[in-house]
């Protein structure tokens, strides 16, 4: 006799969104990483900027119920939807300005975004099993604005640090994704 357990609809939306985010990362550390023209590095690096976050805003819209439960909450990840489409448009609007733009830009988005992040990964009622989540990404980008602000001011450094970020959290949130699942098929 087999035991077969169902997966939650719940469970797998969850999964889902915090799959397609991963995907997301993947996708700009790859087009970051595998790009053969890097001679203009400040451009190029707000071209990527501007392309992740125009498609991370339409990820968090779309997946806005899967990552949080209360209106609050969702409406924390509308806003995180908002700053990542006005940032998005800045940077590929001001592709030409150099790494007078790309530099506070990708700092200040990645700090505002990475503290919503995490305050909506602190308040209590939202998804317990996607918290930690919230904090340990959230915790990353502010660690991104932090070091963009107070390190090398080299256009490509910029980029290669803007790529690093999206592997790390490509890989964090696929494993989640996955662990997500399996949790709920077993519970």
């Amino acid at each position: 006799m087999s035991t077969t357990s169902r997966t939650s609809p719940l469970a797998v939306g969850t999964a889902l969104a915090v799959a397609v985010r991963a995907v997301a990362a993947a996708a700009l550390a790859a087009v970051v990483t595998f790009a053969l023209d890097h001679s203009a590095p400040a451009r190029f690096g707000l071209i990527v900027l501007g392309g992740y976050l125009l498609l991370q805003a339409v990820v968090l819209v779309l997946c806005s119920s899967g990552l949080a439960w209360t209106r609050a909450g969702r409406g924390l990840v509308l806003l995180r939807a908002a700053v990542s489409l006005a940032g998005g448009v800045v940077a590929l609007t001001g592709i030409d300005s150099g790494i007078s733009l790309l530099r506070p830009l990708e700092a200040l988005v990645f700090l505002l975004l990475g503290a919503l992040e995490i305050v909506g990964g602190l308040r209590r009622g939202e998804r317990a099993d996607l918290s930690g989540d919230a904090v340990v990404v959230g915790g990353l980008q502010v660690l991104v604005g932090i070091v963009l602000i107070v390190l090398n001011p080299d256009p490509l450094f910029a980029t290669g640090v803007l790529s690093a970020w999206g592997a790390i959290v490509a890989v964090y949130l696929g494993i989640s994704a996955a662990n997500i699942r399996r949790r709920s098929a077993r519970g």
